[in-house]
């Protein structure tokens, strides 16, 4: 009797001690792991464990970039490509990327509840998995999953604890939060909907929650349009958070105001006119023509610019994270993309499903290596560059596209062997003469 009390004691001690470690955070049953990016600073190996006799998963020349998952005394835990395994801290110089990752997904969100679905979320969705907190479906939908890893955030961050992506949280998460909300979902503890839905429920046309769900690019337009140009531009507005009016297809001062704010801050001549150049930086191309009852498109042809991978930095020019349109010299078809990687040349991703259904028709339904001159539309310039297409190595989005694909410039190297690849710097050139 006495040895089963004295046994009963030591579980509850065992207990109390284990309560005591968790409540001073020397063991956390949850640790988010904020996104680290590590650059080698020497030839090294990746091991399948943390023991320089561990098998050798592959071999990385120095300055190949990895994603740091975690740390083990001497050792980083990192993924390159196909590969998961362990590098010596004292060969990889590691940045925390969160902060620079989250600021290049644009402008801050407004407020967000549960059950919206639009824009917002995906961008909320985006740096909770960037932060760590969030590994499930980029869609947009603030389901369960979205809640949940709002409130680990917000624990993590000793903010009321609601899962709700107040104005409180989501300045933390971004660094500041728009005025101008999505959310068509009532308050918390209110059975009415809120203000910010109003404009929803005069609309004549439906809200998106991507641009790429509005289909071809509209043509110019301006103050006193009507038409079907007007509410594509009034949708593409709305979802990136500049438009909280009726989508109608009336082109009044409300829309003014949202164009010109979409202008201002991407540092063009704000004034309010939905020209050729304003469309081109929303949707990437130009409507051959014009749905409006007045004005008039424009067709301004932009002159293709050949950039050295290394001299003209394309890495600052082209960013991660940055979307750009691609289209394929041979075809004529366009698709949207997203920059994961690289540092050789440019790993991308089709940014949607629908991209990379267009992308596998380009390649005639099959994938394959083979090199394809293509031109890159981005922030106002395009760019003469050569893809291959074979999905390959890590994937970072849900498109059904499994894994990433390789995009060179001039004198641009592959990865694997660091050399200058001819078959991807003839389709450059082949690309260069080509015009959008």
């Amino acid at each position: 009797m006495k040895r089963f009390a004295n046994d009963i004691a030591r579980r509850w001690l065992l207990a109390a001690l284990i309560v005591a470690i968790l409540a001073t955070g020397a063991v956390s049953p949850r640790q988010a792991l904020a996104s680290q990016e590590g650059v080698t600073n020497a030839k090294v190996v990746l091991r399948k464990s943390d023991s320089r006799d561990s098998k050798a998963l592959q071999t990385l020349p120095e300055g190949e970039e990895v994603t740091v998952l975690s740390s083990s005394g001497d050792w980083y835990r990192v993924r390159y490509g196909q590969y998961t395994g362990y590098i010596m801290k004292e060969y990889l110089d590691v940045t925390d990327t969160s902060a620079g990752e989250i600021r290049q997904l644009g402008t801050a969100p407004g407020i967000m509840r549960v059950g919206d679905e639009n824009s917002d979320v995906v961008k909320l969705q985006k740096a909770l998995n960037i932060l760590g907190y969030y590994d499930g479906k980029i869609d947009g939908i603030y389901g369960s999953g979205t809640t949940q890893a709002v409130k680990d955030y917000q624990d993590d961050h000793d903010l009321e604890v609601d899962g709700y992506a107040g104005q409180a949280t989501v300045k933390s998460i971004f660094g500041s939060c728009n005025s101008v909300s999505l959310t068509t979902q009532p308050e918390p503890g209110s059975s009415t909907t809120s203000s910010s839905s109003s404009s929803s429920a005069s609309s004549k046309y439906p809200t998106v929650s991507s641009i790429a769900q509005i289909g071809s690019a509209p043509g110019t337009s301006r103050e006193g349009d009507t038409g079907s140009d007007v509410v594509k531009l009034q949708q593409a507005l709305e979802c990136l958070g500049y438009y909280s009016g009726a989508i109608d297809g009336v082109y009044g001062s409300g829309t003014v105001a949202a164009v010109k704010a979409f202008q201002k801050k991407r540092e063009m001549n704000d004034d309010g006119i939905a020209g050729s150049s304003t469309i081109r930086v929303l949707f990437g191309s130009v409507g051959s023509s014009s749905g409006s009852s007045s004005g008039s498109s424009s067709s301004t042809q932009y002159k293709t610019e050949v950039l050295d991978w290394f001299e003209d930095d394309v890495s600052s020019v082209i960013p991660k994270n940055a979307v750009f349109t691609i289209k394929d010299v041979k075809t004529g078809k366009t698709f949207e993309a997203v920059r994961w990687s690289g540092y050789n040349h440019l790993d991308a991703e089709p940014r949607t499903s629908e991209d990379t259904a267009t992308m596998k028709a380009i390649y005639g339904g099959s994938w394959s290596w083979s090199r394809r001159a293509i031109l890159i539309l981005y922030n106002g310039h395009v760019y003469a560059a050569s893809m291959n297409g074979m999905p390959h190595g890590t994937s970072t989005i849900n498109n059904d596209f499994s894994g990433h694909f390789c995009i060179h410039f001039l004198n641009s190297r592959t990865h694997e062997t660091d050399r200058v690849d001819p078959d991807h710097q003839s389709a450059v050139q082949t690309a260069s003469r080509a015009t959008w």
